[in-house]
Parts: structure tokens; sequence; C-alpha cells
């Protein structure tokens, strides 16, 4: 047996497969040839009588993840009652790294690994010096709130921004590359991190400085959204002012102050006044 199909065949098989995997890896100059330590490496995942794993989830003894499974599929984006992370790997015209991507995940006593990217809590991919219209595709290939680890060789040159904007939480490079980096990069995003390198925080600063002082300062606007104005609203309803006694202070009549909340209810979709300044607060907004 040969081509895609033979080598998606002897992906299911555990270990061997694993070792294959990482030879290749090293004939081709992957990163992904680091071996793992023996304590690292589970049993070998349960396969059909065809070869093909017969469930999308695998635990980490190579059993069925049935309650992994269920877990997802009741809409709680695959988070698992043992708290693994349910790792999902996105095809970038790679094979050897998603198919070494793939298997660490299978294997990995951490992790639990899943077919389906949109179930996923954390999806993972390869690239080689990523641009911003990589990037963006593969955000359209997962959920919307599904973030996304990069390991990537070659030069970065997508704009920091977008790929933000696109989900990237986590950014590794192959250079210096390691499992074990990666499993403790994949949970920390699960919990809500990023892990960017160096290089890419500072350019990330310098852009954020850039869009403040170019493009928010001169519009009136605060990095959060809101306009000075609806700021200084919020912040005195947060005291305790009512919509008059703001109107005084901030030189405004009472009917503007109300339309400056409506403005802020309607363009954050709020329910109310409470919630307007509930949602300013928990954003660092005021």
């Amino acid at each position: 047996m040969s081509g895609p199909h033979a080598r998606e065949v002897e992906a299911t098989h555990g270990l061997g497969a694993h070792s294959r995997t990482h030879r290749a890896a090293r004939r081709a100059g992957s990163p992904y040839a680091a071996d793992e330590t023996e304590s690292a490496r589970p049993p070998h995942p349960h396969t059909g009588g065809n070869g093909a794993a017969s469930d999308r989830f695998l635990g980490p003894d190579g059993r069925h993840g049935q309650a992994e499974a269920e877990s997802a599929a009741g809409g709680g984006h695959g988070r698992t009652a043992t708290g693994r992370p349910v790792v999902g790997v996105l095809p970038t015209g790679d094979p050897i790294s998603e198919l070494a991507l793939e298997n660490f995940v299978r294997q990995c006593p951490h992790l639990v690994w899943t077919a389906d990217t949109n179930a996923a809590d954390v999806v993972v991919a390869a690239l080689h010096s990523p641009d911003t219209p990589a990037v963006t595709r593969l955000r359209k290939q997962v959920g919307e709130r599904v973030p996304l680890v990069l390991v990537v060789g070659g030069e970065w040159r997508a704009g920091l921004h977008q790929a933000v904007v696109s989900g990237v939480r986590a950014v590794l490079p192959r250079c210096g590359f390691t499992w074990e980096a990666f499993t403790q990069t994949v949970r920390q995003v699960r919990a809500g991190h990023a892990d960017l390198p160096p290089a890419l925080q500072g350019r990330l600063m310098d852009q954020m400085q850039y869009t403040h002082r170019e493009v928010l300062v001169p519009r009136g606007l605060t990095p959060g959204g809101l306009t000075e104005r609806e700021a200084q609203v919020l912040r005195l309803i947060a005291d305790g002012h009512e919509l008059q006694d703001i109107g005084n202070q901030l030189g405004y009549s009472e009917r503007t102050i109300k339309n400056v909340l409506y403005g802020v209810i309607k363009r954050h979709r709020l329910r109310n006044r409470s919630h307007a300044v509930s949602f300013a607060i928990r954003s660092g907004l005021i």
C-alpha cells in the first residue's frame, strides 16, 4: 500500500508509526525529529479492524475517549472532565509535520486528539515563513473562538495585529522546538494565556503604540473601543452619579448623556446601563 492512504493508516498504529515519522522527519530536516523519552510515550491507540482509529478521541491509555467525545459534542469546545486540552491539527501542506504533530497529540498523556477542529480547545498548525494571507486562511478553517498555536520555521512575515485578530495565541519557532515546550504551551493557551517569542512581543508593542498614537488618539478613541466621553460617562455612573448630574459636570444635557449610553449599549450589544458599566470595568476600559 502506498500514497496518502497508507500514511494515514500507518499513523494510527501508535509508537511504530511515531518512530517511523521521526526517522522520515530527520531525513527531511524537520525539527520534529527530536525523540521523546519512553516515559512520555503511552501505549498504542486502539484501532479498528481496518487499521483506522475507530474513535475521533483517543485517551492517553489507548482506549476510546468516550467521556472526552461526549464533552466536545455537548458544546463545551472539547473541554474534558479531566482537564486535558482537546487538540486539533490543521493541514497546511506539510504532511510530515502534520503527521508528527497528530501522532504526538494522540499519544501524549496530557492531551486529547480530535479530528474535528471546531470541537477543539486549541488548534495547532505548522507553517513556514507565514504571511498575513496564510494566517487569515487558518482562521477560516476553524471556529471563531478556537485559539491557534503555530509552529513556525523561517521568517515571520505576517502582520502581528492581524495574527492576534485571527486567534493566534502562541508561536513556537522550529529552532529549539521540543515536545515538552509544545505540550506546556498548548496547556497554557487553553488556560487563556499567550506565548510569543520576545522579538514578536517587541514588534507587537511597537504596533500597539503606533495604532494608539496615529489611529485612536486623533479620533478620540481608547484602545477598548470607547470614546473619551463615553469613558467619562461610564466612570461617573460607576461612581453613583445620576444622569442629570453627569450632564451638569460634563457640560451636556441629560438627553445627550442618554444618547451616549445608548451608543455604547448598541455597539457592544449590551442589555442595559448596569451591563454597560460592568462590561467597561471587566474589560479594563474604566
